[in-house]
């Protein structure tokens, strides 16, 4: 599976549960979660069916269609709630740092809150050091450096792969 692959999968999980919260929040009918669960299954078939035969959208049909997503998601009043709508998006420090295929992935993870999984992988490095650090026994410290060892090299192949 793909960069973009996991993405999309982590961003459907995330839009699914929004739709829980908020079908939740205001006691909307199951007729109308129905009526939209049915379009999306026939957007997912639609999108199947052009992998399927082959046709491959150009970067500015792409770009049409997302423009296109989006004035449908302002008409129906979607984007009213989103964070920052309406205002310039705030410079990100990373953003420079973070290779080019993956920025806009990682900054939509980002913004929904969903930590990629480099970096769950170089927090628990830190508890790793630390757990090493604080080791008082032979075995203690032998079976924290292992773990070590095996994370460090879990993450360089992880950020390896990132970069090419």
């Amino acid at each position: 599976m793909s960069k973009l692959d996991d993405v999309k999968a982590a961003l459907l999980r995330w839009r699914a549960a929004r739709k829980r919260d908020h079908a939740a929040a205001t006691g909307a009918s199951a007729s109308a979660d129905a009526d939209t669960d049915r379009s999306e299954a026939r957007l997912q078939v639609q999108v199947l069916a052009r992998r399927g035969s082959g046709l491959v959208r150009s970067t500015r049909q792409l770009d049409d269609e997302i423009a296109r997503q989006i004035a449908e998601a302002q008409r129906r009043g979607d984007l009213r709630g989103a964070n920052g709508a309406g205002r310039p998006l705030d410079s990100d420090d990373g953003w420079e740092q973070t290779p080019d295929d993956v920025r806009m992935p990682f900054k939509m993870l980002k913004s929904a809150g969903i930590v990629p999984h480099e970096v769950e992988l170089i927090r628990e490095r830190a508890v790793l050091r630390q757990r090493l650090a604080t080791a008082t026994t032979e075995d203690d410290t032998r079976a924290a450096q292992q773990a070590l060892a095996q994370l460090e090299l879990t993450l360089a192949l992880r950020l390896e792969s990132l970069r090419r």
